[in-house]
């Protein structure tokens, strides 16, 4: 009688732990806005990507990438952005140069999913969580050498290094967008 009660609390006591794990973990992200997030993600990468574009001078590169995304002042009134359709939003450009004295362009990236395909919705659920879109925003540095891309870093997802999105491009997505962080994209 002593073992079954002994097997009883450990049991409980194990259900208790996981579900305290579970809700420490993210909700898993709708794999339609994940998808639809990741194309937006792509359009920067695919100008870092670009040997002719990406590796030429500061001001042709942040050109390039004005062709490619939004830019935002960080003043005016981002109403650029239309809620139900991806947007990859950069702002806070930076030039600088490396130790080697190597052009390096800094910027803060604001990139959405916009809303499912077809504007469906999703009630939600234990495993699916329901999300209009999601975004995510963080910093990237492009350094070049010799009129190729030779790094690209983006900030940290952790400490004083993670950037806040600006509240006036959040807002900008309106109700239940979800903000994600960006190593939740990697893959």
């Amino acid at each position: 009688m002593l073992l079954d009660a002994r097997r009883v609390v450990a049991s409980a006591t194990i259900v208790g732990a996981l579900l305290m794990c579970a809700a420490c973990a993210p909700a898993p992200i709708d794999s339609r806005l994940w998808l639809q997030l990741d194309r937006q993600e792509n359009v920067v990468y695919g100008v870092i990507g670009d040997r002719a574009l990406a590796g030429s001078d500061p001001k042709s590169f942040i050109e390039s990438l004005g062709d490619a995304a939004d830019y935002w002042d960080g003043v005016s009134s981002p109403d650029f952005i239309d809620p139900a359709v991806g947007a990859t939003v950069f702002y806070n450009v930076s030039e600088s140069s490396d130790r080697f004295d190597d052009p390096v362009v800094g910027f803060d990236l604001f990139v959405t999913s916009g809303h499912r395909p077809g504007g469906s919705s999703d009630t939600g659920g234990w495993f699916a969580p329901s999300q209009s879109s999601v975004y995510t925003c963080y910093r990237l540095s492009v350094t070049s050498v010799a009129g190729s891309v030779w790094d690209q870093s983006r900030s940290h997802d952790y400490g004083e290094d993670r950037l806040v999105c600006p509240q006036e491009l959040v807002d900008a997505l309106g109700d239940g967008a979800q903000y994600r962080e960006p190593w939740e994209f990697d893959g």
